[in-house]
């Protein structure tokens, strides 16, 4: 397991790839410039207080993707719904990633949204799994 939120001096430089794995077909290809840029400006309590409600009840949805694409749609659909990157883990078959925004609840009371997207290559193809939690 890999922790992207603090890259090392050989990640900065690039990474080895395996045979035949270019570098579209790595889910973390997808993960852009600004996206690593917030995950590092991230305040560590802050993110530590998040995932810690996170983790303290069960996901308010669950969405199961399957084939390639699912993984790349959900992505861009949380930039385009003002999510940004807090959490980035590489696994050895798994990649899993957090996004947080604040938005505007019922009787504009803004409330915290937090989405744990999970890309994991399983034997009949790569599948994407979506959690949502409202705090």
């Amino acid at each position: 397991m890999e922790n992207l939120t603090a890259p090392q001096e050989s990640q900065q430089v690039g990474r080895e790839e395996s045979p035949g794995q270019d570098e579209d077909s790595r889910p973390d290809a997808h993960i852009s410039e600004a996206d690593r840029q917030h995950l590092q400006a991230f305040p560590r309590e802050r993110k530590a207080a998040l995932m810690e409600r996170m983790l303290a009840r069960e996901p308010d949805r669950t969405v199961e993707l399957e084939g390639t694409h699912g993984f790349e749609r959900t992505l861009r659909r949380l930039r385009r719904d003002g999510y940004a990157l807090i959490d980035l883990q590489l696994h050895e078959t798994a990649f899993s990633s957090v996004w947080y925004r604040k938005s505007d609840g019922a009787l504009h009371h803004r409330r915290t949204e937090i989405a744990m997207v999970i890309w994991a290559l399983q034997e009949q193809g790569p599948s994407t799994t979506v959690q949502s939690w409202w705090l």
